[in-house]
């Protein structure tokens, strides 16, 4: 039997437009200082779960209203239409943890923000935390940075990290810093400010993570004596295997060249997909 699969792919793109506004202060643009207000960030954390299936790129969007503040005991203060200013205590900046799926591949993520202050910069980092053993603390594995010029005065702009020579590959259970211990893992973007940043002068928008699903990788023994390493199709077959969506046609044998029936398919859609829990 011929087993063969096609999945729809759904490209989903969440897209930011820059504001309409000029190089100079702000204010013009959204109001005075006194139009500002503090607001609750956890009202903010909402679910926004990736729904883009295929190998496409989709944008995954974190706001500043979900931002966490490094200081707890900060009140960050948004400004109309969502932008926040920046936190000059000690421990300054936000946080942003990633929710994307497991195998996710980053290549590109950026930054919105509006930089008017010529002795202050943004400063955007994007970093994996593996979880220590015991006493051992977690490790901190960075993957990229980038900031305005502390000199600068771009106004709205936007910081870029560039990840497509070596792409972030998403996982929650793995030895990220070689050092022989498998533990669970978590990504998030920073976001700090360097100088002494005037919150009139300084704010952000949020980010935005490129990623596109990946397939796992070929193994290096075949499960099936009819699909050999190498083989067309072998590590699509090999990764519906280890995802026990199918055991192939018997004796050992997946059957590529085998026909394929509306029932089977159904199997492989239904198993793939996780269909149907209502309740």
């Amino acid at each position: 039997m011929k087993y063969f699969v096609v999945f729809a792919a759904i490209a989903g793109v969440s897209l930011i437009a820059l504001p309409a506004g000029a190089d100079g202060d702000e204010d013009a643009v959204f109001g005075s200082p006194a139009g500002s207000f503090a607001i609750d960030t956890q009202e903010f954390q909402t679910l926004d779960a990736p729904d883009s299936f295929g190998a496409l790129n989709g944008w995954k969007t974190f706001h500043a209203a979900r931002w966490l503040p490094w200081d707890k005991t900060a009140n960050p203060e948004y400004w109309s239409p969502g932008y926040i200013g920046p936190i000059t205590s000690l421990w300054s900046g936000y946080w942003v943890q990633f929710d994307l799926p497991l195998g996710a591949s980053v290549d590109h993520i950026y930054a919105l923000v509006y930089d008017n202050d010529a002795s202050a910069s943004w400063n955007l980092s994007f970093s994996a935390y593996e979880g220590g053993e015991g006493a051992t603390q977690p490790d901190i594995i960075p993957f990229g940075s980038g900031s305005t010029s502390v000199s600068g005065v771009p106004g709205y702009t936007r910081i870029s990290l560039d990840l497509t020579g070596s792409p972030v590959v998403i996982r929650e259970w793995f030895d990220l810093s070689g050092d022989g211990f498998r533990n669970m893992l978590g990504y998030g973007l920073q976001m700090t400010t360097s100088g002494a940043a005037d919150f009139n002068q300084m704010r952000f928008f949020g980010a935005a993570v490129r990623w596109s699903r990946t397939i796992t990788p070929a193994p290096g023994s075949a499960t099936f004596g009819d699909v050999p390493l190498g083989s067309f199709g072998f590590q699509h077959i090999e990764a519906l295997v280890a995802s026990g969506i199918t055991a192939g046609c018997g004796g050992g044998n997946f059957c590529p060249n085998g026909t394929l029936t509306r029932a089977q398919m159904a199997v492989f859609l239904a198993k793939a997909l996780g269909l149907h829990w209502s309740d």
